[in-house]
């Protein structure tokens, strides 16, 4: 095997999370082993592991996938603002509700739980470790709850087990390992949600943002979604799209406190002149959002999107 300082040569390393998500399900439907944990059909590949050489590429542009960019947004905002209220995460998915436990509160995936919650949050140790130690291997953030693991009764146990961040070269890289990943429904927004992470982190610490590395010991697809990643496969992404940069981190609590406005709050018409643009737009995607859950529900037709950098991947939603 041919080494870099960088790393390994000969890794699967792709542009884009389409090209990622293509090369994925194609690998799944054409060699992969069928099993069935908790009696579920599933097509099944070992030890998968990919490199996002861009992670602001993070977006899924195919129009056979129908990814949802305020959902992604959304579960980035829940996960941040260190919640684990289900409330919450099933205003954008309504199907996270049945993953709630009996306090109505998400108790395996709450990954931003685990780390932004807290005195002081493991976020802010990682970060200060960072900064006393730059070269440092040991900023990981651990996911998995092992008493959970084994609880036969548990309704939601963590798919992600450790975050590490490192620092190499003046660029901030980021390493995922899932015990389990689902590569329709699970992939595309665990990515995204990831690297905004890195990105985040990277902009507080003053940091290029660097390489995205996942490994998943179970990279999966169930059998209901089979045809799915068939047409996913056969048609191309419709559109490159790359994120801006991230700028003005110190606003994420004024972002959080617009996203909470637009959920819960009366409905208005604010364009968070305040915010820095990055953040702006977020919450533009999060307010198209909103009203298209009300049009949706008076069986109108859904409000467009406007003119944004964000406009071809709202046109791509189904509320």
């Amino acid at each position: 095997m041919s080494l870099t300082l960088r790393g390994c040569t000969d890794r699967a390393t792709f542009e884009s999370m389409d090209d990622v998500q293509r090369w994925v399900l194609k690998a799944l439907l054409e060699d992969s082993s069928r099993v069935a944990p908790r009696g579920e059909p599933t097509l099944e590949r070992l030890a998968v592991a990919f490199t996002l050489r861009h992670p602001r590429r993070r977006c899924i542009t195919n129009a056979a996938r129908r990814w949802s960019l305020p959902l992604a947004v959304g579960e980035f905002c829940w996960h941040v603002s260190g919640s684990h209220d289900a409330t919450f995460l099933s205003y954008y998915a309504a199907r996270w509700a049945d993953f709630a436990g009996s306090d109505s509160t998400i108790q395996g995936s709450c990954y931003g739980y685990r780390a932004f919650f807290g005195h002081p949050p493991r976020w802010e140790r990682l970060s200060q470790l960072l900064r006393f130690d730059p070269n440092s291997r040991r900023a990981v953030l651990v996911f998995q709850d092992p008493d959970k693991m084994f609880d036969l009764d548990a309704v939601d146990v963590a798919c992600a087990s450790t975050l590490q961040f490192l620092i190499r070269d003046g660029e901030l890289h980021a390493v995922c390992n899932m015990r389990s990943n689902d590569a329709i429904w699970g992939l595309p927004y665990d990515v995204f949600l990831f690297t905004m992470m890195q990105e985040l982190l990277a902009c507080q610490l003053g940091l290029e943002l660097g390489e995205y590395h996942h490994c998943a010991a179970s990279m999966h697809i169930y059998q209901r979604h089979i045809e799915l990643s068939r047409r996913i496969c056969a048609q191309p992404a419709d559109f490159d799209f790359e994120m801006p940069v991230m700028g003005a981190c110190e606003q994420l609590p004024a972002f959080l406190e617009g996203e909470s406005r637009i959920r819960i709050g009366p409905e208005d018409d604010t364009a968070f002149t305040y915010l820095d643009l990055y953040w702006r737009e977020l919450l533009a995607v999060l307010l198209w959002f909103r009203r298209a859950k009300r049009d949706a529900a008076l069986g109108s037709a859904l409000p467009s999107p406007g003119a944004s950098r964000y406009e071809r991947l709202l046109s791509l939603v189904r509320i």
